[in-house]
């Protein structure tokens, strides 16, 4: 018996706004800001939008950031992702932290 995917999400004609529930005005500027600190873990208005709208380009701000692809060995690539795991950060962090390490200390030779 094959599995068949069924879309569950509501059809636009069937989404209503529950009266009363609609806010606008400073104060509930105010109140979405005060939620969306809460939701991203943080206390200023500015730290929350930079959470909320994502992380910063890496190295220049303008233009997009270009890409290093490359094969690991698959113990590499564990090594990596335990030290992710255990320092609570992203492979990618470490990644780039681990090449700019690397062509600091080969610009010393």
């Amino acid at each position: 018996m094959k599995h068949q995917s069924r879309d569950v999400r509501p059809d636009a004609a069937e989404m209503t706004v529950k009266p009363g529930t609609v806010k606008r005005g400073s104060a509930s500027r105010q109140e979405a800001q005060v939620l969306l600190m809460e939701a991203t873990g943080t206390l200023s208005v500015e730290e929350m939008k930079r959470v909320a709208l994502g992380r910063p380009r890496v190295g220049v701000a303008a233009g997009e950031t270009p890409i290093m692809r490359a094969r690991v060995p698959q113990e590499l690539k564990a090594g990596f992702a335990a030290l992710a795991l255990r320092e609570n950060r992203k492979e990618a962090d470490l990644v780039r932290e681990a090449l700019a390490e690397y062509l600091i200390s080969r610009r010393a030779d």
